[in-house]
């Protein structure tokens, strides 16, 4: 073997070190220009949700606004209207205030907490005024003895229709719903976040909400026990006997409602009316992914006025209303399962 011949595989192997060094190093440099890459894509990707968000912030604001101004001139326009027409008013103006509510429900995935809460203490607020402008223009009857022929069977009727037609229509109108069920167990989960829920003629059943609901609406349920995840905006009440509630939410509103027991959550001060034997705990019920559902709902986790009750219908300031108590804590249930 000649000696050129001896040195070419030393040759060759330093040939492949050679080219191996070679791809390592043009790996390394396409690596980085990878990175470099998708830095750019991930900046510009970042900027851009920054500014559809400040756009989309920009833009709840000043529908926001511009809604409450509206509202609240429209509130104040009801001085100056027929009594005839003052019901149907108040019945349009209660309907823009849950579109709002829910407007709100659907923007808090872009919205800071800050402004979330601001925002709901706005729509509080709001709720109040047209609660207290309606019963000032439109005052419940006082209870008086009268003679049976007073009122025909027509006008009696007549009457009722009117009282009943807001709560069928948030039935109606509600985005999910159980109705007209009897002993059951039922369940809605993710499928109710940021809508409208309804219950309604239920008997001896056992719901489960696990989700963030942006309002429900209960009407006439008997022997049911209600456990749902937090609520960003109102939950409504009627004409509920032995009822067990366990919920969390903006806003409570109790109507017609007796011997029942409540385990709550509420951000402002929960309101009964026409309702007795009903009584309060702390909202104690828990899940899987409950804390993802206050995230969406906004609600507050730290400010909680579950024993804070107002009774419409008790006006003594130096006595306790004998329609509602709290429930002892040694009374309290907590298992839900």
């Amino acid at each position: 073997m000649t000696e050129c011949e001896s040195q070419k595989p030393v040759v060759m192997e330093n040939i492949d070190k050679f080219d191996n060094k070679k791809q390592v190093v043009a790996d390394k440099l396409q690596k980085r220009e990878d990175e470099r890459l998708a830095d750019i894509q991930k900046r510009k990707e970042e900027k851009s949700l920054v500014t559809s968000a400040q756009e989309n912030t920009k833009f709840f604001h000043d529908h926001f606004t511009s809604e409450k101004i509206d509202l609240e001139s429209e509130l104040q326009a009801c001085d100056s209207l027929d009594k005839n027409k003052l019901v149907e008013k108040f019945d349009d103006l209660s309907v823009r205030h849950q579109k709002l509510q829910r407007f709100l429900t659907e923007s808090t995935m872009f919205l800071p907490s800050y402004d979330v809460r601001q925002s709901q203490d706005i729509l509080a607020k709001l709720q109040s005024q047209i609660q207290e402008k309606r019963d000032e223009l439109l005052p419940k009857k006082k209870f008086t003895f009268r003679s049976k022929k007073k009122g025909t069977v027509s006008e009696k009727q007549e009457e009722v229709k009117k009282e009943t037609i807001p709560e069928d229509e948030s039935v109606i109108l509600a985005d999910c719903k159980f109705t007209d069920k009897k002993g059951l167990d039922l369940k809605m989960e993710e499928e109710i976040n940021k809508k409208d829920v309804a219950l309604a003629r239920l008997e001896s059943c056992t719901v489960k909400l696990c989700g963030a609901a942006s309002a429900i609406h209960i009407n006439k349920l008997t022997n049911c026990t209600i456990l749902s995840g937090p609520v960003s905006g109102s939950i409504f009440i009627r004409e509920c006997k032995n009822c067990t509630f366990v919920v969390p939410c903006q806003q409570l509103r109790i109507h017609t409602t007796t011997d029942t027991k409540f385990y709550i959550h509420v951000t402002s001060r929960a309101i009964i009316e026409d309702s007795s034997a009903v009584s309060f705990g702390p909202y104690n019920w828990t899940y899987p992914n409950i804390e993802k559902h206050y995230e969406i709902s906004g609600l507050d986790k730290s400010r909680n006025n579950w024993d804070d009750i107002d009774d419409f219908n008790w006006l003594a300031a130096d006595k306790h209303s004998p329609n509602w108590s709290l429930i002892p804590e040694s009374e309290r249930s907590s298992n839900w399962n």
